[in-house]
């Protein structure tokens, strides 16, 4: 789990997460390190340019809340394989706290999903799990010669799991996509996914999983961490 925290100036000056994540999290696993863009600029500003810069204009709407930062904060918490979620209750807690403190941006960098730092300042801590909350599921605008528009999933990794990939027409891409939301639910359920594994939809079709290997035909959709490709 990887959270980065924008802020205009240093906020997080103390951190009491009494009462607000789960006996079972990992406190000892969370490291939380203030950037300086003073001292670091090339690491805190490739967090709020290329691809990510375009993301948050789309999602933030006002990126002076990037370019008026002095510092981010990075919130990570490394677990093998959690036996439940109480990382991710963890590392949205520290986000919170720095949000309620004057931060105003959030970035979950596997998932390329922005927040508002309002937004996540309210969250309730003992809220229901929700995993599209911790997921991004995109579609590719181009279409690849004899694969289609890319659909894929961003953010398994939170769970210890591959992230999912999937070829369509474009007329497609909306059924791809509550395909994966449907997957991705089962893996962060504890479900796993083996190449080789058929699956069935809708009581007729059969989807087969494989590996995740980009070539000449298979395009590279730039996961972070294991992918495995779901065909028809």
């Amino acid at each position: 789990m990887l959270l980065v925290v924008f802020a205009a100036d240093e906020v997080l000056t103390g951190l009491d997460l009494t009462g607000v994540v789960p006996a079972t999290a990992p406190v000892d696993a969370l490291d939380v390190r203030l950037h300086r863009h003073a001292e670091n600029p090339e690491w805190v500003d490739g967090f709020r340019s290329g691809p990510l810069r375009s993301l948050a204009e789309r999602e933030l709407r006002d990126l002076r809340l990037l370019d008026e930062a002095t510092c981010c904060y990075s919130i990570q918490v490394r677990v093998p394989d959690p036996a439940d979620l109480a990382h991710l209750q963890l590392a949205w807690a520290v986000a919170a706290a720095a949000s309620r403190a004057g931060a105003t941006a959030v970035l979950d960098v596997f998932a390329h999903d922005w927040s508002l730092a309002a937004s996540i300042a309210g969250l309730d801590p003992h809220r229901p799990f929700t995993v599209l909350r911790e997921i991004s599921v995109v579609a590719e605008s181009e279409e690849s010669p004899g694969f289609g528009h890319a659909v894929h999933t961003r953010g398994m990794l939170k769970f210890g799991r591959p992230d999912l990939v999937m070829g369509v027409p474009g007329d497609r891409i909306g059924e791809a996509a509550e395909i994966l939301n449907q997957l991705a639910r089962m893996l962060a359920d504890g479900h796993d996914l083996k190449p080789g594994q058929q699956l069935r939809i809708d009581g007729e079709r059969t989807l087969t999983v494989v590996p995740y290997a980009p070539d000449d035909r298979i395009p590279d959709v730039r996961l972070i961490g294991d992918g495995l490709l779901i065909t028809s």
